[in-house]
């Protein structure tokens, strides 16, 4: 509250974590399967949730927390690296599969391999030297834009690449996500679905606007969990998280460039009527 508006507006537009309950039973499951023992055919797990629902904001701050630096490597080897537990990546939207294991090795910071080694094979050694132990895949539902054969032969690599390595992998989708692994029987059996809800008008929505509140740096109580503009913020975000978060920003930022000590809900109506531009990362769970 002691800084200037330009500071507390930048606050205020930064990412923010608050476990409401789903993302903490999801943060949960992510924990069993990381520290699941190596077995012969691992758990993996697939995040479905409708855009803009919090999927992505949930393994970053997983990926977060279980991802060390990493110092990379020169042609002949690694150096100087420390152990990384999680790798995350998103699935690319392009037929091409070198372009897969290129994302791998972009996210380790690791120099791609000479022209006459194999892709896979060059990343699945990096991936082991490093000791990694879960690999993380946002938008899996990507892969409903390739062509069918190209679709079939993703998900064969995402199978193999488990068995190989023994890596639990864990994605995030919409329901177009499910769908396409449903298309592969053996692909789907490994993949145990957990479906994060829309919100409903009830005591987790309240709680969790109430906890967001806190955060705001303003001068007095906006009150945003009482009835009125609670049911004005339920009304106005489709059920998802990232929709709740950003009209609860642009009313604060509009409260703050006003010099007005609170966010009321005449601010709530007019941030709701801009347009939105998409899902925050990192906002909450």
């Amino acid at each position: 509250m002691d800084r200037s508006r330009q500071e507390r507006i930048a606050f205020v537009q930064s990412d923010q974590w608050i476990g409401y309950p789903a993302a903490t039973a999801a943060m949960d499951r992510l924990e069993s399967i990381l520290h699941h023992a190596r077995a012969r055919r691992m758990e993996n797990c697939l995040l479905i949730g409708d855009s803009n629902n919090g999927k992505s904001t949930i393994l970053e701050t997983f990926a977060a927390r279980h991802g060390d630096p990493v110092r990379l490597r020169e042609p002949d080897g690694l150096t100087g690296h420390r152990p990384l537990s999680v790798v995350l990546i998103e699935m690319p939207k392009e037929a091409n599969e070198a372009l897969f294991w290129e994302a791998i090795l972009e996210r380790l910071r690791c120099a791609p391999p000479r022209r006459s080694e194999n892709l896979m094979r060059y990343t699945c050694a990096i991936l082991d030297q490093l000791a990694v132990r879960m690999l993380m895949i946002d938008e899996l539902h990507n892969i409903t834009r390739l062509p069918p054969r190209a679709q079939r032969d993703r998900l064969l690599l995402l199978k193999s690449l488990s068995n190989r390595l023994r890596l639990p992998i864990v994605a995030a989708g919409t329901r177009d996500a499910e769908a396409a692994l449903k298309t592969d029987e053996q692909t789907a059996n490994r993949f145990e679905p957990f479906v994060l809800p829309r919100w409903r008008l009830n005591q987790e929505f309240r709680s969790f606007v109430a906890s967001y509140e806190r955060l705001l740096p303003l001068p007095e109580p906006s009150n945003l969990a009482d009835k009125e503009p609670l049911t004005a913020l339920f009304n106005v975000s489709e059920g998802t998280v990232g929709r709740v978060v950003r009209v609860i920003q642009r009313a604060t930022e509009t409260a703050i460039e006003a010099g007005k000590p609170r966010v009321d809900l005449a601010l709530l109506e007019a941030a709701s009527r801009l347009p939105y531009g998409g899902e925050r990362r990192r906002v909450a769970g």
